[in-house]
């Protein structure tokens, strides 16, 4: 009796046991079955995702910093939500060092139009391009060559070049400086009155009193137009006069490329006026005796010296100090 209640227990306990791996075993087999159907349909959705980079254009002809994009959905898979796609690139910066990086949606690239978009507006659909407007990180290099990598929500991505040339010649017309500063020479304090009125055309006026050899400096143009081309010439307009004439008077303008520390010659006029005349010193084909790049017009290196000279305490006011820079291919 003994031996057939112990033989029943050992039975039960072993197909107790045998139901529980059992069902591991097929719990384990169903969950790799779901998983093996995810990856297939991800697959699939993958296989039927596509997209097409058709053409990368410089926003602006002459700058290097900002590009547009055409890319075409050549897949079935509708995106909703522009966020869940990826922009890279890669390129040379201005000084050749290479640039990486991952673009944020709404911060570094947008999209800015998509077409037809006649269906479900605002998403892009199979068959429909968009267009994306894209900013590097830093400004590329002149005559460089970029890579733009534009990925699906599926990682089905495609690339293109892009490239940084100047293709036309031009100017930046008239550039109102936004910072100023006086500077050693004469008794050392410029434009001692008003020195901001020389920012704009008409309004208030810089005066200088009684400051033979006085100097004040100009900077911060914010010139954005030239990262791709040759600098070809600049002009500084003066619009300036003086209390009164007499004792060989002039006002004089001095370039600086790297923040100060250097300076071309000085560019003169000496035409004595008590109303205000307009000169524009340099030219179209005037650099000023220095071969410039397009780094050199930053805010950080560009600089303008105004130079007051003459002799019998005279008064020098200056209302406007703009410069135009001119640039070509």
């Amino acid at each position: 009796m003994g031996n057939s209640i112990a033989a029943s227990l050992v039975l039960t306990v072993f197909l107790l046991i045998t139901s529980v791996v059992f069902l591991i075993l097929i719990s384990t087999y169903t969950d790799r079955t779901v998983d093996a159907g995810l990856l297939s349909g991800q697959q699939l959705l993958r296989v039927k995702s596509g997209v097409s980079l058709n053409s990368t254009s410089q926003s602006n002809p002459n700058t290097c910093n900002a590009y547009t994009a055409q890319v075409e959905n050549t897949g079935e898979i509708t995106v909703e939500d522009f966020a869940d796609v990826d922009v890279l690139v890669e390129y040379p910066d201005s000084v050749g060092d290479k640039v990486v990086a991952r673009l944020g949606y709404n911060s570094d690239w947008s999209v800015t139009g998509i077409a037809p978009d006649t269906r479900d507006p605002n998403v892009w659909n199979p068959g429909e391009t968009v267009t994306i407007s894209v900013s590097l990180p830093t400004g590329m290099q002149s005559n460089g060559r970029g890579v733009v990598l534009v990925s699906s929500p599926l990682a089905v991505a495609d690339s293109r070049y892009f490239t940084c040339f100047c293709s036309a010649s031009g100017n930046t017309g008239f550039t109102n400086p936004s910072v100023e500063v006086a500077d050693t020479g004469g008794n050392g304090d410029g434009f001692e009155i008003d020195p901001i009125g020389a920012f704009a055309d008409g309004g208030t006026d810089a005066s200088n009193i009684n400051g033979a050899g006085d100097r004040h400096r100009f900077y911060d143009y914010g010139f954005s137009t030239l990262s791709a081309c040759n600098i070809s010439g600049i002009e500084v307009r003066l619009d300036w006069w003086l209390d009164a004439t007499g004792g060989n008077n002039s006002m004089a303008v001095e370039l600086s490329w790297d923040g100060g520390i250097s300076w071309t010659a000085a560019k003169t006029d000496t035409e004595e006026t008590t109303t205000e005349h307009t000169v524009v010193l340099g030219g179209s084909d005037d650099t000023w005796g220095h071969t410039w790049s397009s780094g050199e017009f930053t805010n950080a290196n560009f600089r303008v010296r105004v130079v007051m000279e003459g002799v019998g305490g005279r008064n020098h006011f200056l209302d406007w100090v703009p410069v135009k820079v001119y640039y070509s291919p």
